[in-house]
């Protein structure tokens, strides 16, 4: 996997606001086995459409709140995910969801999954899979015109090895600035 892989997960929509330091990591802390991913395919695209409509459709009952069609209904594919194949129950599933510093889009009652939808900051990675409580973070990338594939990150014990020494660096290079 490449930075330019990564970027397909994390900005799948609008390449203009890239982080390639932060994707650049990414790729570097794959290669080196920090974490571990796998995807799959959750829906055909057919069926994303089809739920686009269905979250567009106002007799729905489900509220637009300033965000894109796309984006709700890749929410609404996220929670499914959760709940039949993470086995989360239906009203533990949080939305917008406060979590050091960002919100996530949707993450269950026990901040095992955050799970993010459409176009991702890429540093977010890097600080879900350091919380204690998480399990895997989930992205699911728009999918323009393929399948709605979920990408399944775990972090592995080098992941946490390498936090660490990144953190004494970065407090080593802030202290300097004192």
């Amino acid at each position: 996997m490449t930075s330019e892989d990564f970027v397909k997960i994390f900005y799948s929509n609008s390449p203009l606001n890239i982080d390639w330091e932060n994707i650049d990591e990414i790729a570097w802390m794959y290669q080196e086995g920090l974490f571990t991913f796998t995807s799959e395919v959750i829906v055909t695209n057919a069926e994303f459409q089809a739920r686009v409509d269905l979250v567009s459709d106002p007799s729905s009952g489900i509220i637009k709140n300033g965000e894109s069609f796309s984006h709700m209904a890749l929410k609404s594919l996220a929670r499914d995910y959760l709940i039949k194949q993470l086995n989360i129950v239906d009203d533990e599933v949080k939305y917008e969801y406060p979590l050091i510093g960002f919100e996530v889009d949707v993450i269950d009652k026990n901040l095992w999954f955050p799970t993010e939808c459409g176009d991702t900051n890429a540093m977010k990675l890097e600080k879900y899979l350091m919380l204690p409580t998480t399990k895997k973070m989930l992205v699911l990338p728009y999918p323009h015109t393929g399948d709605v594939k979920v990408f399944d990150f775990s972090a592995t014990s080098q992941f946490f090895e390498y936090i660490k020494h990144k953190q004494v660096i970065l407090n080593q290079e802030n202290a300097k600035l004192r």
